[in-house]
């Protein structure tokens, strides 16, 4: 019998009152691969006068989880946490709402957080997705071959990666990007 390798997909996750990294510590102990996008921001330790950069979700109550199981056992295994938590689901037919594992890689590329040289922005995707735009592909640069939409605002141009009703927008020139 041969075995056929295919790509796994990711779903998500949404927790609730900022319990992502309790859900995340779950995950880890039952060696779920999942991944958060975090940031550095500065936070201030007790009794300190300079702050402290610290990693931090980028969104709050959302976690990517690469599915690598059934749906009925991954909703079984999850439901043995004990933070509340949701998958999402598709609207209309009500399965699980995947994501390809390139789109994934990609998302995850863009979100690097110890790759700071180019600004980005972290917004819903219903508000990237009001942004008129032209479909693209990075030709030039780390982000080449990521697909994307290529937007105006505030007079300059921004790559944005729609993954799971989450956007990253970069700052790429428009000169790196082709029109697909």
């Amino acid at each position: 019998m041969e075995k056929t390798d295919t790509a796994p997909t990711w779903v998500v996750i949404r927790t609730f009152n900022r319990k992502e990294m309790e859900v995340s510590s779950f995950l880890t102990k039952n060696h779920l691969h999942h991944f958060i996008p975090m940031f550095y921001a500065e936070k201030f330790k007790k009794g300190e006068e300079k702050p402290h950069k610290v990693l931090v979700p980028v969104v709050r109550n959302y976690i990517f989880l690469e599915k690598n199981l059934g749906d009925k056992e991954l909703r079984t295994k999850l439901s043995e946490c004990d933070s509340p938590l949701i998958l999402m689901t598709d609207k209309s037919s009500g399965n699980l709402s995947e994501i390809s594992d390139r789109e994934m890689m990609e998302f995850r590329l863009l979100c690097d957080p110890d790759y700071s040289k180019t600004p980005k922005e972290f917004v819903e995707a219903d508000d990237s997705e009001a942004l008129p735009g032209k479909d693209v592909m990075v030709v030039h640069g780390q982000f080449a071959g990521i697909r994307g939409k290529l937007c105006k605002k505030n007079q300059k141009y921004w790559f944005v990666k729609t993954v799971g009703g989450i956007s990253v927008m970069l700052r790429i020139s428009r000169w790196y990007c082709k029109v697909l």
